[in-house]
């Protein structure tokens, strides 16, 4: 066990903490799967508008890997497959049969009895029940490609981003399932398996994993920086990286047979009403739009799959992502100032103590909204981004790498062991207003076309 003191980091003070209780949302009549979720994925659709489903048959699978199937959260009856461009399905909605208890159900095991198979034993299990997928691999950050042995897997229990879910609220009842889970991943890799956790946190120790703590400011609970200290990637190494909560629902699938019926999240930001910020135990890929209906305040709000650094913008009916534990809501700020940058900035919030409220102390929660305060402008080199860089990385001159193209420099930057989500803390201190995650995102993107 080793404990890790990160020093560089920024924490966003931003009103809207969840509550630590957790309300069980009543179930749902739609269910929506998103196969635009699944980065990198060539899918060949199994069922038609109109087909009649048990939990957990095949919607899709993968034509790179055929034994990677998709497999259906509830029973009912497909009642649409939207397709979005190039005709790529991005929702499949299914109508659910209440009455219906009709599933599929896999062999079990026992948190020994994993222990016992083989490799591609747990491979085969976890693609045929299509809990996979949860799993991705660096470089590149996408679903992880079962032929190949990562040197070590990460697990990821820290929560150091702004309402990010408190594994140690999610764990509460279902240690048995994450020892099994951490129980499969130990047979996937040669090397360790490390279970990173928050200093403080109530996470206890488990079988078969070491366990890191790590301390400080975000992002120290990035996957990148726990894989940066504990085990950095060199070329043509891989490493296996899942959050804390989906090794519960592998552990789950182990168990029970079953496909894992609910996951919890985090309901949190400025634009959720206060009553309404907590932890909420949903079904996987059932519609929220009842809830949100109910939490939600405001005009116009953009919700995200993540938080206020980093995530993906969600619809106002969406249902339960397959990826991520956290909702995050904050209003759209269109807001224009003349002459702003000419103000003192008294009720500003900034990173960079630049403005008055700076030197008032202000040590409030702000009620942050999506403005930039500021249009894009011309990048200088002056380092400042570094200061809030865990990673052992110069993000002026790597971004300017990738703005060039030049995928050997950007390697020898160190591009390989970061992810965009990275940087999502250098945009929002970035006075330049420069989409880096963006940048860092296609960088990545083109090392992996041309190859290592």
């Amino acid at each position: 066990m080793a404990n890790f003191k990160i020093k560089k980091g920024f924490d966003v003070k931003v009103v809207g903490k969840p509550s630590a209780n957790i309300e069980e949302y009543a179930s749902q009549q739609l269910f929506t799967v998103y196969p635009s979720e699944f980065e990198g994925l060539k899918l060949r659709l199994k069922v038609k508008a109109g087909d009649t489903v048990k939990r957990g048959d095949v919607l899709f699978e993968n034509k790179k890997n055929e034994k990677m199937v998709f497999r259906s959260p509830c029973a009912g009856t497909v009642k649409a497959i939207n397709l979005g461009a190039r005709r790529f399905p991005v929702e499949i909605q299914i109508e659910k049969d209440p009455q219906s208890q009709d599933r599929v159900t896999f062999e079990t095991y026992t948190r020994d009895s994993v222990g016992q198979l083989s490799r591609e034993q747990v491979a085969d299990h976890l693609l045929n029940t299509g809990v996979w997928p949860l799993i991705k691999q660096r470089p590149f950050n996408k679903m992880a490609d079962p032929d190949t042995a990562p040197k070590a897997v990460f697990i990821n229990a820290c929560n150091s981003a702004p309402f990010q879910a408190d594994f140690s609220v999610v764990l509460k009842g279902d240690e048995e399932a994450f020892q099994t889970g951490i129980n499969a991943l130990a047979k996937l890799t040669e090397g360790k398996v490390h279970l990173c956790k928050s200093a403080g946190s109530d996470v206890p120790d488990f079988k078969n994993a070491e366990s890191h703590t790590f301390a400080g400011k975000h992002p120290s609970g990035n996957t990148s920086v726990h894989i940066n200290r504990i085990s950095p990637i060199l070329p043509h190494d891989t490493v296996y990286t899942v959050s804390a909560q989906d090794v519960i629902l592998i552990g789950k699938t182990l168990l029970t047979g079953e496909l894992p019926k609910t996951k919890i999240i985090a309901l949190a930001g400025p634009a959720v009403k206060e009553e309404f910020r907590k932890y909420y135990k949903v079904e996987i890929a059932a519609s929220l739009e009842s809830l949100l209906n109910k939490a939600i305040e405001g005009d116009e709000v953009r919700l995200i799959n993540g938080n206020i650094l980093w995530g993906d913008k969600l619809k106002a009916d969406t249902c339960v992502p397959f990826y991520g534990s956290e909702i995050f809501a904050l209003e759209e700020d269109r807001s224009r100032h003349l002459m702003g940058w000419t103000m003192p900035g008294l009720f500003q919030y900034s990173a960079h103590r630049v403005n008055v409220s700076s030197f008032f102390g202000f040590s409030h929660d702000w009620k942050l909204g999506t403005s930039l305060h500021g249009s894009h402008r011309a990048m200088v080199v002056t380092g400042w981004l570094d200061k809030f860089q865990p990673l052992n990385i110069m993000t002026d001159f790597l971004m300017r790498a990738a703005l060039a193209h030049d995928t050997d420099e950007m390697i020898q930057l160190g591009i390989l062991e970061t992810d965009p989500e990275d940087f999502a803390l250098a945009s929002f201190v970035d006075p330049h207003k420069t989409d880096i995650c963006g940048i860092i995102k296609r960088g990545l993107e083109e090392i992996e076309e041309e190859g290592i």
